[in-house]
């Protein structure tokens, strides 16, 4: 009986041992929220504490272009997005909008822009042509032309030509630098200086230029250029057009054969007449050579022939211009001397004037 009673003692105590922490627990439970939040529960990050409003310092959120910083400062270095490619391109654009905003003038409209022409007129002195940083100036030649410019011109301007316009773009302030436009059609060189900077900014209207006919200059020439818009009109509807001698049409058929695209253009008072293509034997006495005719032109009464020569010898050839076969005023070769056959270099081309067809002067 003694033991029972000690055995149900026990239970009832373990029992009442067991039940202890259940009390407090189920009183300690309550609604969490942000203000109740334990400290220990907190990840203070690199630095320690919460910032920015219980927000934690140091988290690795994701970055996704956005500027997290206050305005007017720049990111710390470890801080969210500091190496990001998108921050860094975003800051890039909003210093140079903002700095273009201070420093640049809106571009100008079309009607704008075509409301002024500045004309400069080339007697012997190189011509001044101011160009603003970034913007894009038009320069009228008075032909076509082939620009020679310095090796390093693209690292701080674009050039481009297009007929007789020049497209000139400053990328960043230089000083002074020289190129010189040949025109195509004469071969007259016409030097043009080049400078960008902060007093050029306001250089945006068209700049025409022209050039002073021989036997004319001082103020004859210059009143000539102040009517430019009249004179151009003027040679525009002249019914005839002076026929080309035989250099110039000498160049226009080398031209047509070698030049690119964009300067082969129609030389006024020359036009193409038909001429067979079959081979011509025995053009070149005593070489062993193959002539074929590419192209025939006119202007006046003259005619102009391309030939097509290709070296058949296994040795290279000195074109012996003397020993050509017919009745030519002239004869021009594109290169004087000829690779043997096979090679890259065995053909080349010879323009052949005479005051008839060509078959008439063979």
């Amino acid at each position: 009986m003694t033991r029972l009673l000690f055995r149900r003692s026990v239970l009832a105590a373990v029992a009442a041992v067991s039940m202890l922490p259940c009390l407090p627990q189920a009183q300690e439970v309550r609604q969490l929220s942000l203000a109740n939040v334990p400290p220990d529960m907190i990840d203070a990050g690199p630095q320690g504490s919460a910032q920015g409003g219980g927000k934690p310092a140091g988290r690795n959120d994701v970055d996704l272009g956005q500027d997290l910083s206050p305005e007017g400062t720049s990111p710390q270095p470890g801080s969210v997005g500091a190496a990001s490619p998108a921050r860094a391109a975003a800051q890039a654009a909003r210093a140079g909008s903002s700095s273009a905003a201070r420093t640049r003038r809106p571009p100008a409209t079309g009607a704008a822009a075509r409301a002024g022409v500045e004309r400069a007129v080339f007697e012997r002195a190189p011509i001044a042509v101011p160009l603003p940083v970034g913007r894009e100036r038009l320069i009228t030649l008075p032909a076509p032309a082939a620009l020679h410019v310095p090796r390093d011109m693209e690292s701080v301007a674009r050039l481009e030509v297009i007929d007789r316009t020049l497209y000139a773009t400053a990328l960043v302030p230089f000083t002074t630098l020289r190129i010189v436009a040949e025109l195509v059609d004469s071969g007259q060189q016409i030097p043009m200086d080049l400078v960008a900077g902060e007093s050029t900014a306001s250089a945006t209207s068209e700049l025409e230029v022209f050039v002073v006919e021989p036997g004319k200059s001082g103020p004859a020439a210059t009143a000539t250029a102040g009517a430019a818009g009249g004179v151009t009109a003027a040679k525009e509807a002249e019914p005839e057009q002076p026929a080309a001698d035989m250099v110039q049409l000498t160049r226009y058929a080398a031209r047509m054969l070698y030049a690119p695209r964009r300067l082969a253009y129609d030389l006024p008072g020359v036009r193409q007449v038909e001429v067979g293509t079959q081979p011509v034997t025995g053009l070149l006495r005593g070489a062993r050579v193959e002539a074929a005719p590419l192209g025939q032109w006119r202007s006046g009464n003259l005619y102009v022939t391309a030939v097509r020569v290709t070296n058949r010898a296994r040795t290279p050839l000195e074109l012996p211009l003397e020993d050509i076969r017919g009745r030519w005023i002239s004869a021009t070769a594109q290169h004087g001397r000829i690779g043997p056959a096979g090679s890259d270099w065995d053909t080349t081309a010879l323009y052949l004037v005479c005051e008839r067809a060509f078959e008439a002067c063979l």
